[in-house]
């Protein structure tokens, strides 16, 4: 009959009685009143950074130890500190949506806060701009069913990543229908993103432009051959490489002024793969200037909680105003 295993010990398990460091009649801290150990606790985890790295604890955790000299405090200060630390780990991925994000604007007019109540679409690209420093292996951005009812915003979106978008090394943007690339293209819009050109090509000079085409950079597109099935585009028995044709140039300009129904009719997912360029700083930069579009122009240093409450008009202006 096998032994049972024994409870490994955790980091932070509270130990016996028998090796407790500090009891709480002796201790000055348990002197105190609870308000006051309460501001303590505030301060000792505000001033706690734990990094997180391949799954074991990094430096700076001695701001735990308080929670291993006594069960009293520990039962005073555990719940408290996980909200209290900063936690510094790699983020390595992320999946987030492909579509456009709605805000009103915040401006800083004549000494107060004024939200403009005409709401602005901001690109995936910019939303990221949010999170200076951001350095992802790979970016997962998926629309839904809904909005690839629209494919011109999808491919802008798409467009904007590519041209602007920083954060990551490899993007991977799952559309759940073909129309991204197959919408008809309206003459009166006066933005070149939403201008339906042939692709990958195109994003492929785009990103070569940017990174340098010594670097290597790639735009790949894989259609599922399975229509109406999320999810097949990501498998390998499942997804074919597409390409369009490379109009003759003159014939250029009128590519895309007329859809094609082929591709409009196609329920089958499309990933389009974009691979930055080795050894290009994909960082973003922090420091103001910043650009017309972006939010940070505005947002002068607001949270991003902030940014949500305010400018999507779920909150009065009165606490940025105070």
């Amino acid at each position: 009959m096998p032994h049972p295993r024994k409870r490994s010990k955790k980091l932070y398990d509270v130990p016996d009685e028998s090796s407790i460091a500090v009891q709480p009649s002796s201790s000055r801290l348990m002197q105190l009143p609870g308000e006051l150990r309460n501001q303590i606790y505030d301060h000792l985890f505000s001033s706690t950074t734990l990094t997180i790295h391949k799954r074991l604890w990094g430096e700076q955790k001695e701001g735990l130890a308080i929670l291993r000299t006594c069960s009293q405090i520990n039962r005073e200060a555990a719940p408290l500190w996980p909200g209290l630390a900063l936690f510094d780990f790699p983020i390595r991925r992320l999946r987030m949506p492909g579509y456009d994000l709605m805000l009103k604007p915040v401006h800083y007019v004549d000494g107060a806060y004024e939200r403009n109540e005409n709401a602005v679409y901001y690109k995936p690209a910019m939303v990221l701009k949010l999170l200076p420093g951001l350095r992802l292996d790979v970016l997962t951005m998926r629309t839904t069913v809904d909005q690839s009812s629209d494919g011109a915003s999808a491919y802008a979106a798409l467009s904007g990543l590519i041209e602007n978008g920083n954060g990551w090394k490899e993007l991977h943007y799952i559309a759940s229908y073909s129309d991204m690339l197959g919408f008809k293209t309206c003459q009166l819009w006066d933005q070149d993103m939403y201008r339906r050109k042939p692709q990958p090509s195109n994003w492929s000079s785009i990103l070569s432009e940017r990174d340098g085409a010594d670097s290597k950079p790639t735009v790949t597109i894989y259609r599922s051959t399975q229509p109406d099935t999320p999810g097949s585009v990501t498998e390998l028995a499942t997804h074919e490489l597409f390409e369009q044709e490379i109009p003759l140039e003159e014939d250029y300009p009128r590519f895309g002024l007329q859809a094609d129904n082929a591709l409009l009719a196609d329920k089958k997912e499309m990933l389009v793969i974009v691979k930055r360029g080795k050894g290009v700083d994909i960082m973003e930069r922090s420091e103001p200037p910043f650009g017309l579009d972006d939010i940070r122009e505005w947002a002068q240093g607001m949270t991003w909680a902030e940014i949500n409450y305010h400018s999507l008009g779920r909150g009065e202006l009165d606490a940025l105003n105070e």
